[in-house]
């Protein structure tokens, strides 16, 4: 009788923590949609995100935009949490998320969530990130304006291919965190600003440049390292500050205030670049 009893018991114990063990797998909540589009002539999108893994891609041509997010515990469903409204043929999408998250020691685990948007409209980013791990890839969308406030994560932001839409201005600040740009001048900027804290940042200006452009970049106590194409003419402005480190391509002439790369008065691709620096580091590199 006791010999039953102890394997009852040993049984009872492989189950209770077999039911523990895949307890996070039970929580998991999986939620996917797509909004067709109507007859929207552009979308404006308003992104608020705690500590989450998010990705922003192009999707299906007949969706103005589509979800897929991954729940990583006891959560609603993310529908209350996204709106989307249009008015006087403009798209209007807000999604707010992570607030009233309760976040215990040693629980580094966050939802995902993968934004898809179509590429038959022109559309506005107003993004701010908590502690997020994130890809923003806006190849083969039309972006017509593009903000990202970044806290304590990291953001690959990519323009593979090059933007119909002009974008009159670029915005972008990072906190303490990795940031990386690449193909920025696929994007089809007037202007771009980037304000960064304490962090390590990538700007890549690679890709397709006809017009001239200005580039403002305020650094804190981070480092950050401009890469160049060497086809297109440079003009680097900056103030000087011993405390702050700077490297520059051994190509530029000039002084140690405003230099310039030999082909800078004979191309149409253009850069007007001004630097500001705290104690943090700055590298300029041309690109062959």
């Amino acid at each position: 009788m006791m010999t039953y009893f102890k394997t009852y018991c040993f049984i009872l114990m492989l189950w209770v923590t077999a039911v523990y063990s895949y307890e996070p797998l039970l929580e998991d909540r999986h939620y996917t949609k797509s909004i067709l589009i109507q007859d929207e002539r552009e979308l404006k999108v308003n992104i608020e995100i705690g500590l989450s893994k998010l990705i922003i891609g192009s999707g299906e041509p007949q969706n103005v935009f589509s979800y897929d997010v991954l729940r990583v515990e006891k959560a609603n469903n993310p529908e209350k949490e996204i709106k989307y409204n249009i008015i006087d043929r403009v798209g209007y999408l807000k999604i707010k998320s992570g607030e009233n998250r309760s976040i215990k020691f040693g629980d580094f685990k966050s939802d995902k969530w993968i934004l898809n948007f179509t590429d038959k409209i022109p559309i506005s980013f107003d993004i701010e990130i908590g502690a997020s791990k994130c890809t923003f890839d806006f190849t083969n969308l039309k972006v017509k304006d593009l903000n990202i406030s970044a806290g304590a994560g990291s953001v690959n932001l990519m323009f593979n291919k090059p933007n119909s839409q002009v974008i009159e201005n670029i915005n972008i600040e990072s906190g303490v965190s990795k940031f990386k740009a690449y193909n920025l001048s696929n994007a089809n900027f007037n202007y771009l600003k980037f304000s960064g804290g304490l962090g390590s940042y990538e700007l890549d200006f690679s890709g397709k440049l006809q017009k001239e452009v200005d580039v403002d970049i305020e650094i804190g106590l981070g480092s950050i390292t401009v890469l160049i194409p060497k086809y297109i003419g440079v003009k680097v402005s900056r103030e000087e500050n011993w405390l702050s480190s700077f490297d520059i391509d051994d190509e530029f002439e000039g002084d140690r205030t405003e230099l310039t790369t030999p082909n800078y008065y004979d191309v149409n691709g253009k850069i007007n670049l001004r630097i500001k620096s705290g104690i943090g580091s700055v590298k300029i590199k041309l690109l062959k």
